[in-house]
């Protein structure tokens, strides 16, 4: 029987191929029809736009290389395009407009530190913005650490301090008739706080607000460094905020008032020598090209059992992408180490405990692990990361959050307004115990709690174990805390303050490789299968892995024939047949 489905298999899998190839041809026929890419000009001047939020990295998109002006920059892309263009000689300047930039304040200390070096290499970098308006004092935090900020005259410097604001709910669910039943572990996990309660516990309340003034510190003192403003005279501005363009200028806060032309013109920006950003990283190069090869692999999103929807888009990281990730950074031979990042609030335990247990496969294989924190790894985030040799964050990171909360909502109250019953059959006394149409009985209730008791042993057990702390320390650190990247730090929750560069650093100090040695720095996964690893699955009798290929084969053509012209070009538009993988 297995040998009939491989060859049924593989009779599918080269009709899927020969039907692919039509169009294919057609594609790279089209492709080649472009005029090849203009070089890069002998001087140029960086232009980068960051419009709207800043993902970890760009998505696993087959058609990225061929149009990088059609993809979104990630946070790694714009380190990288820094970094690339700190040593090159062509690159003089650059102008980021910040307009409608949303970006958090870890992401926004990675950015600095990039800029920072940028500058260091003698290189212009000045930020412009219409108006430093919206959600967060991120934008004006990283403008300040550019040459020169310049905004428009009619803008705002809306730099009013840290909100955190928490909505609850639990007054309108009572009165729909929905009754929120969670236990946590312990008073500090306030990750349900929104549904069960009608104002902040005094803990929860407390540890925000310890964060809050964490988070505060930072962008007051990052702020007065790079603006040469004393502490208080930063605090006192902030207290006086939103600020009137001219305002802001008057206080030392903006250099220039003008608009992105007057502002490009101090970089000596042209139409001959403006080049974006996507387009220079794209025939540039990234930096650390060659060398000692290491492993990237991104953690990013909330973590799901199975599949999830991470790594290649937006969502959330399922514990068996990372399982197929790490199988094929062991399968690479080459690879010396690997660089874990991390951007990640948590979520399933068991699929957090999956990770971790597969973060742990790499060292067991002899690669040390250098776990980076971005804007948050709490909870399942931070409890993936305890096998890493070290860990790092921002100082603006939200770290820990170790503790446990489960539960459900339950719904019976509504159902009776409506006139609802529901009629049960059922063999098990706990058989609809997370039924969301009834709630938990006592007995039910002493289980969940068994449950989470459990849970948050292991959990506290592990962290004492991996950052060899005793169960008083642990106790100080856990139940629930939420720290920022320095308190975390201090109290022994992470190794080290850094970003990028610090691991990539630490990486070289941990493989014995001199501070200057060459990277080869690899994001894993690599991207789509091949037609090699199709053929190779087919072979082997790995049915799973086979249509998998095939589907990662056909999700690569359907993306190459979305851009072909179907009008008037003479090619054969053909839709690849459809594969799913057995599961």
């Amino acid at each position: 029987m297995r040998r009939f489905l491989v060859g049924f298999l593989a009779t599918i899998g080269v009709l899927a191929i020969l039907l692919t190839m039509a169009g294919t041809a057609g594609v790279w026929w089209w492709i080649d029809t472009f005029d090849t890419p203009e070089p890069l000009p002998d001087h140029i001047v960086l232009s980068v736009d960051l419009s709207g939020s800043v993902d970890e990295a760009s998505p696993l998109d087959p058609l990225a290389e061929l149009f990088p002006e059609q993809t979104g920059l990630g946070l790694v892309d714009l380190v990288d395009i820094l970094d690339r263009a700190t040593a090159d000689r062509r690159v003089t300047g650059a102008i980021f407009d910040l307009s409608g930039a949303q970006i958090g304040l870890a992401q926004t200390q990675e950015l600095r530190a990039a800029v920072f070096r940028f500058r260091a290499a003698g290189k212009t970098i000045v930020a412009f913005a219409d108006s430093y308006e919206g959600d967060g004092v991120g934008p004006y935090y990283l403008a300040s650490a550019f040459d020169r900020i310049w905004m428009q005259p009619s803008g705002l410097l809306v730099l009013t301090g840290i909100s955190m604001e928490v909505p609850l709910a639990r007054s309108l669910l009572n009165e729909v008739g929905l009754l929120p039943e969670f236990e946590q572990r312990f008073e500090f996990k306030g990750a349900m706080t929104t549904l069960t309660d009608t104002a902040l516990p005094a803990a929860v309340r407390d540890n925000l607000a310890r964060v809050a003034r964490s988070l505060y510190g930072q962008v007051v003192s990052g702020i007065a460094s790079t603006r040469r403003l004393g502490g208080s005279t930063v605090s006192a501005l902030i207290d006086r905020g939103p600020l009137l363009a001219s305002e802001a200028r008057g206080n030392g806060l903006v250099d220039a008032l003008g608009y992105r032309s007057d502002a490009e013109a101090t970089v000596g920006l042209t139409v001959d020598n403006r080049v974006s950003g996507a387009r220079y990283l794209a025939q540039a190069g990234r930096p650390n090209a060659d060398g000692t090869r290491i492993a990237l692999i991104h953690l990013d999103g909330t973590i799901d059992r199975g599949d999830g929807h991470g790594l290649v888009s937006r969502g959330s990281i399922g514990s068996a992408q990372i399982a197929d990730t790490v199988d094929e950074v062991l399968a690479d031979q080459s690879v010396r180490a690997v660089i874990l990042r991390i951007s990640s609030p948590g979520g399933s335990y068991v699929a957090s405990d999956t990770m971790r247990h597969d973060i742990g496969r790499l060292r067991a294989a002899g690669l040390p692990v250098i776990a980076s924190f971005a804007n948050v790894a709490a909870s399942g985030g931070y409890f993936a990361a305890l096998p890493a040799d070290h860990i790092l964050a921002h100082p603006a990171t939200l770290t820990g959050s170790i503790g446990a909360v489960g539960g459900k909502v339950s719904g019976s109250g509504l159902l009776d307004k409506l006139e609802v019953t529901i009629d049960r059959v059922e063999v098990g006394r706990n058989a609809g115990m997370f039924s969301s149409t009834r709630p938990f009985t006592s007995d039910q209730r002493q289980h969940l709690r068994r449950m989470l008791d459990d849970i948050y042993a292991d959990f506290a057990g592990r962290v004492g174990e991996a950052r060899r702390l005793s169960p008083g320390e642990i106790d100080a650190v856990a139940r629930g805390r939420v720290w920022t990247g320095e308190d975390a730090q201090r109290v022994g929750l992470v190794d080290g303050l850094g970003g990028y560069a610090e691991a990539m650093q630490l990486t070289r100090q941990t493989i014995g490789l001199t501070p200057d040695a060459p990277i080869e720095r690899v994001r894993f996964p690599r991207g789509v299968g091949s037609l090699d690893a199709l053929f190779e699955a087919l072979r082997s009798g790995e049915i799973r892995g086979a249509l998998t290929k095939m589907q990662d084969i056909t999700r690569y053509m359907e993306a190459m024939l979305r851009f072909v012209p179907t009008h008037g070009s003479g090619l054969i538009h053909t839709e690849a047949p459809r594969f799913y993988p057995v599961r």
